[in-house]
C-alpha cells in the first residue's frame, strides 16, 4: 500500500493565504502608485479635467478603468489579513509580541505607504491599512478578556467596538473602518469555518456602505474557504517586511522611473 503520510494536505496553508494577500495588495498599490497617480494625475488635476481628459483619450479611459478594477482587487486583500489576523491571534502565544511586530510594520510602513500614494515623505491624508489590523488585535484582546457572557461585557464590547471604528476614521486609516468590522465578524463566526467565511462576506458587502470598491471584497473570502489549517513555510522577518518593502518599491518606481 501506497504510503501517504508525507503527502501535503489540499487546500491553502497560512503561507500560502498571505501570498495571496500580498498579491491583492501588490496590484492595488500598482494601480494607486502607478496608473493613478502617474499616468492619470490624480491628485494634480481637478475632477472636470480628469473627465475632460478620459473623454478625448481612449488610452485614458482604458487607464481609468484599470484603475478602478485594480482598486477593487485590492479591497479582496482585506478579508485574507483579517482572517489570518484572527487565526494567528488564535494561535500566538504573545499577544505583546504578535502585537508589537504588527506595530511595528505598521509604523514601518508609513513613509513607504506616503510616496506610494501620493509620492511625498510626510502626508496625512490617509495612513497604512495595517494599523486597521493593530486595532483589529486590541479589538481581539479585549473581546478574549471580557469573554464572559453579561450583559456587562456586552455592552463594554459594544462600547471598544464603536473606539475602534471611530480611532480607524478620525487616523484615516485606509479600509480601516471596514478591518475592524471583518475580524469582528470573523471572531464571533471563528468556531465554524463555513459560517465564518459566509457572515465575512456578508460583512464585506456591508461594507460597501463606506466604500464601494469592497464590492469586490468576499472574493478574498474564496481563497480563506481553502484554508487547510496548516501554517506552511514561512520565515517570519520576509512576512513581516514583505509589505512595506513592497510600498517602497513601486513608490520609488513611480517617483524615479515613470
Amino acid at each position: 500500500m501506497e504510503n501517504t503520510t508525507n503527502e501535503r494536505p489540499s487546500g491553502l496553508s497560512r503561507s500560502a493565504l498571505r501570498k495571496w494577500g500580498l498579491l491583492f495588495l501588490a496590484l492595488g498599490i500598482i494601480g494607486h502608485s502607478i496608473i493613478q497617480k502617474e499616468f492619470l494625475g490624480i491628485g494634480q488635476v481637478s475632477g472636470q479635467q480628469l473627465l475632460d481628459l478620459m473623454q478625448s483619450s481612449d488610452d485614458a479611459m482604458i487607464y481609468a478603468t484599470l484603475a478602478l478594477i485594480l482598486q477593487a482587487l485590492e479591497c479582496c486583500a482585506a478579508p485574507i489579513f483579517a482572517f489570518l489576523l484572527v487565526d494567528g491571534f488564535q494561535r500566538t502565544g504573545s499577544f505583546k509580541g504578535y502585537v508589537l511586530r504588527v506595530a511595528g510594520v505598521a509604523i514601518l510602513s508609513e513613509i513607504p505607504y506616503n510616496l506610494a500614494m501620493s509620492g511625498k515623505v510626510l502626508d496625512t491624508a490617509t495612513r497604512s491599512p495595517v494599523w486597521g489590523l493593530v486595532l483589529g488585535l486590541v479589538l481581539l484582546y479585549l473581546f478574549r478578556y471580557y469573554s464572559e457572557k453579561s450583559m456587562q461585557n456586552r455592552l463594554i464590547k459594544a462600547v471598544v467596538i464603536l473606539a475602534a471604528l471611530l480611532w480607524a476614521s478620525m487616523l484615516n486609516v485606509e479600509y480601516g473602518a471596514c478591518m475592524v468590522i471583518l475580524v469582528c465578524v470573523l471572531w464571533a463566526f471563528r468556531r465554524n469555518p463555513l459560517y465564518q467565511n459566509i457572515a465575512g462576506a456578508t460583512a464585506a458587502v456591508v461594507c460597501t456602505l463606506i466604500t464601494p470598491f469592497f464590492l469586490a471584497a468576499p472574493m478574498g473570502f474564496l481563497v480563506t474557504h481553502f484554508h487547510n489549517g496548516e501554517k506552511g513555510h514561512e520565515q517570519r522577518l520576509v512576512n513581516y517586511l514583505s509589505y512595506p518593502v513592497l510600498l517602497l518599491a513601486v513608490g520609488l518606481v513611480a517617483k524615479f522611473a515613470i
